[in-house]
């Protein structure tokens, strides 16, 4: 089957179509912290309805550079080095235009999130695909010898999403230096980190490609408050980084959206300084990850924990082999549609992730975790009741 829309869009449709509980798409159930809700009241009531400067409330791109420095003792400049946009995506797509054109390379990591390579594809320039190591028992880890072949003097841009989605990986102080050392032998690579789940990870610790300061004017960094926050739906995010790089991203972003919602922007201005969420926040998500793996567990599926993110990844090849499944040659996004037909379950398959033309043949689902027990209790109920198994 052909998608003439993204994954989300068509496993979305389908779930609401069947009524099924939908693990598929990371909206969380939970909502935005208190503080948050009433500064939103405020600005509201104070009548922040026109426009905001095109790069983003002087404000709020301060409070930004105060999380950089407390979080990760990153200094990031807010007038030259932070621009606001209308979410990640948003960020993403105007980073990769300001910087790439026909002609240039631009390397993903696969499976990578499925917005990048339209993009790239929309500006003339080649994507170059490099798999990430996958093995059931000890999940994903990257391919740095194949990103470092795959690097030629045509290659201007190398896109790294960290922590990943959707395999829920976190790169470790290793592949920092080893990235450092790509950088360091290529002057002509740029980097554009996907660090939107920055505030969501369980095991070891995060670090912003930003504190790379040899390779600073080579760096953009994209996050997002959306997911930080429980708000995936107002669409408010930053870029950061590079100031020469920001001057071109600047301009794109510019004539994209002009400027982005002024009445969010002041609101996240006035709620971080007082912000304690953003620090508890991965303890919250691990125990939704515990309480699913507690499910998983309990069913025909393989697993690890992941590291980070708010998904989990399943793998249902043993299940799919016992059951004779993968002898009617059902692909991941069929057994998706399906299971959402059939099973009132709803996932998102791996293989719109990864390249279509590669020989990926892993049956791998993304669930994500940001969801109510009694949906996720639900959820695997429906599932597991459709293969035979009942558990009280």
């Amino acid at each position: 089957m052909t998608l003439k829309q993204s994954i989300f869009s068509h496993m979305n449709e389908l779930s609401l179509l069947h009524n099924a509980v939908n693990l598929g798409q990371g909206f969380p159930d939970h909502e935005p912290p208190p503080g948050l809700i009433e500064a939103v009241r405020h600005s509201l009531d104070n009548s922040f309805f026109q426009y905001f400067p095109s790069f983003g409330f002087l404000a709020l791109r301060e409070q930004i550079s105060t999380m950089f420095t407390q979080d990760w003792s990153v200094q990031v400049d807010p007038g030259s080095e932070i621009t606001i946009t209308a979410g990640a995506t948003q960020g993403l797509a105007d980073a990769i235009r300001s910087m790439v054109d026909s002609g240039d390379e631009v390397i993903l990591v696969d499976p990578s999130y499925d917005s990048y390579a339209p993009v790239i594809q929309s500006t003339g320039a080649r994507c170059v695909r490099i798999p990430m190591i996958y093995n059931v028992f000890s999940g994903f880890t990257m391919d740095w010898q194949r990103i470092s072949d795959s690097i030629s003097k045509a290659t201007k841009l190398l896109i790294l999403n960290n922590p990943h989605n959707p395999c829920g990986y976190l790169m470790n102080s290793k592949e920092h230096k080893i990235l450092e050392g790509l950088m360091e032998n290529n002057p002509q690579l740029h980097l554009l980190g996907d660090e939107v789940y920055a505030h969501i990870v369980f095991e070891d610790s995060f670090r912003s490609f930003l504190e790379m300061s040899t390779f600073r004017e080579r760096i953009l960094v994209v996050h997002s408050f959306g997911k930080t926050y429980h708000c995936t739906g107002w669409k408010l995010g930053f870029v950061a980084g590079s100031p020469s790089w920001m001057l071109k991203f600047r301009k794109a972003h510019e004539f994209n959206v002009f400027c982005v919602n002024s009445l969010l922007q002041k609101a996240f201005s006035d709620f971080l300084p007082k912000d304690h969420s953003r620090h508890e926040i991965a303890s919250f998500y691990q125990e939704q990850r515990d309480w699913m793996m507690e499910w998983i567990r309990k069913g025909p599926f393989q697993a690890i924990p992941v590291q980070s993110t708010y998904f989990q990844w399943i793998d249902y090849s043993q299940w799919a082999s016992d059951s004779g499944i993968l002898a009617k040659g059902y692909t991941d996004l069929e057994q998706a549609e399906i299971w959402c037909q059939n099973a009132g379950f709803a996932a998102i398959p791996f293989s719109p992730f990864v390249d279509p033309n590669s020989n990926w043949n892993h049956s791998l689902m993304r669930l994500c975790f940001a969801k109510s027990n009694e949906k996720i209790n639900l959820a695997f109920q429906n599932l597991y009741s459709s293969m035979g198994i009942y558990i009280s």
